[in-house]
């Protein structure tokens, strides 16, 4: 008999360090998928920025090549002037007209052309930022563990263990 108590004792005891070490193990588990989202959100952010500094780079090149275009343009209308108005041909009014014009038409390929390359440029920022957004949702929250229902087991290996006393005492019924 006495065999048995300390069988149901051993049994009780073996279902209580379970339900303690499984929950232990399931709060291990929850943070460290907490630390890994935050280390695949350190990337997601650290590529986000890349993209970004990149884009501004684009920027940047975009902006100095209008600039040299513009005075590129400039430089030829003042030449084209000079040469037209030191040949002596037509009406120079006229001419000085012509060249303005045909500049002026070089100017708004070029506004068209930089406006085109920012309106790209800003597409490129909203699919990276949208690249961070995606990364960030495919992350999966982590699931703690229930203390609750640890207790719930515990309690449960308590009855049990009550139950069977009583069945072996013959004072279950």
């Amino acid at each position: 008999m006495c065999g048995s108590t300390e069988m149901m004792i051993a049994q009780a005891a073996l279902q209580v360090g379970t339900a303690v070490l499984d929950y232990q193990d399931k709060k291990a588990q929850a943070q460290q998928k907490t630390i890994d989202n935050q280390v695949a959100m350190g990337h997601y952010n650290e590529s986000y920025l890349n993209d970004l500094a990149k884009i501004d780079n684009e920027s940047g090149n975009a902006s100095r090549e209008k600039a040299v275009e513009e005075f590129r343009i400039t430089q030829l209308k003042a030449k084209d002037m000079a040469t037209a108005m030191n040949a002596g041909f037509g009406n120079p009014f006229r001419v000085m007209q012509d060249i303005a014009g045909a500049s002026d038409l070089d100017y708004n390929y070029i506004g068209f052309q930089y406006n085109k390359d920012m309106v790209m440029l800003q597409n490129q920022e909203n699919e990276a930022y949208a690249h961070m957004v995606k990364g960030y949702s495919s992350l999966q929250s982590p699931t703690q563990p229930s203390l609750l229902g640890t207790g719930l087991q515990i309690a449960s290996a308590g009855v049990n263990y009550r139950t069977e006393d009583l069945k072996r005492k013959g004072e279950w019924t």
